[in-house]
């Protein structure tokens, strides 16, 4: 059984340097030394322990990294509060599948699955931090590789936020004239959704960075800045689904696995648009391109909908037509003729951040 991503997020923060229990590691590291290291309840951990000093004493990095030049595990709470047991023998059972070929690393994998708890694992020789949780099993890499994978990470998240923009001013002038297909709202879709994905691994990185990722940090929340409210409109303009809001869209959109996010079929069937003819094309209604005309309250943005149906049945009403519409006056009529005609030439303004 695999730990969810929430459970692996917590162990990995726990462990970010910086953090006490990741300043036990590095000095095991240091000193070349190897250890065992089982983050358990005392009743869960006291079934498989054969021998061993019961401490309770209080955890501090100096005291673990003391206690692993014993051969044997040191058992901590999962709170990292107290130390409970050092130099104890564990037992799992023998039956329990390992891919390890080295005792140490054995005996975690195998607590790791039996107990369903984090087990650390340091290797003497190759100077390496191994983590254990169930099924998982994960290495930690060195923090200065993982900086440079940040890096690189970002500078391809940057790729996808510039594509994702030219994707989307393209597509509004397709809105206007009522051209969008199929195809076109499954690959805006998919460029939405691959971003997140690869932001969610850069936060995943530099969970693990702790305090060494804060500057890559702020890179990342200037590049995704208003890409979520952008991904919501979206919804709101291409969703026939009249008994989920488009946060609850949202959520399973991005809930797919990797290779379903690839499959526009299965992205235009969350959508309701998956029954449609491929050749048809699609009304937007139009949130997302009223949204970026200055000064237009939502309340204003709901009328104008209602009152068109969709961006392209808006963007045919005249000065006049849009005065007789609540909230609009001849000053932010002309606005929106304005907005909606930068649209038709290809402009992105006012992008909010995106």
């Amino acid at each position: 059984m695999q730990p969810t991503r929430e459970e692996q997020r917590e162990l990995l923060k726990k462990l970010a340097p910086g953090t006490p229990l990741r300043q036990a590691l590095d000095r095991i590291v240091q000193f070349g030394r190897g250890a065992l290291i089982v983050l358990a309840p005392r009743e869960e951990a006291e079934r498989l322990i054969a021998a061993g000093f019961e401490l309770n004493a209080p955890f501090t990095p100096e005291a673990l990294a003391e206690l692993a030049k014993m051969d044997r595990a040191v058992v901590l709470d999962p709170e990292l509060r107290t130390i409970l047991y050092a130099n104890a023998h564990l037992v799992p059972d023998p039956k329990i599948p390992s891919r390890e070929t080295g005792t140490r690393h054995r005996v975690a994998e195998q607590v790791a699955k039996e107990l369903f708890c984090p087990v650390i694992a340091v290797s003497e020789e190759r100077r390496r931090v191994t983590l254990y949780f169930g099924d998982w099993r994960y290495e930690l890499p060195d923090p200065q590789a993982l900086l440079e994978r940040v890096g690189q990470a970002l500078s391809i998240l940057e790729r996808y936020r510039r594509d994702l923009r030219e994707m989307l001013r393209d597509l509004g002038r397709l809105e206007l004239e009522r051209r969008v297909l199929p195809i076109h709202v499954a690959s805006v879709l998919h460029r939405f959704l691959s971003l997140f994905r690869l932001e969610e691994e850069i936060n995943r990185m530099l969970l693990e960075l702790g305090e060494l990722g804060d500057l890559s940090a702020r890179h990342l929340s200037a590049l995704i800045h208003g890409v979520r409210e952008e991904f919501l409109l979206f919804l709101r303009d291409y969703a026939r689904d009249p008994h989920r809001s488009p946060e609850e869209l949202g959520e399973a959109l991005l809930s797919l696995e990797d290779k379903e996010i690839g499959n526009f079929e299965k992205l235009l069937s969350i959508l309701g648009l998956d029954e449609l003819d491929p050749d048809q094309p699609l009304a937007a209604r139009g949130y997302r391109i009223l949204s970026k005309i200055p000064r237009l309250p939502p309340t204003v943005v709901e009328r104008l909908v209602e009152e068109g149906g969709s961006i392209d049945q808006i963007a045919r009403l005249s000065r006049r037509q849009l005065t007789r519409i609540k909230g609009i006056a001849e000053t932010r009529a002309r606005a929106i003729l304005y907005g909606l005609a930068r649209v038709r030439e290809g402009y992105t303004f006012s992008l909010e951040g995106f």
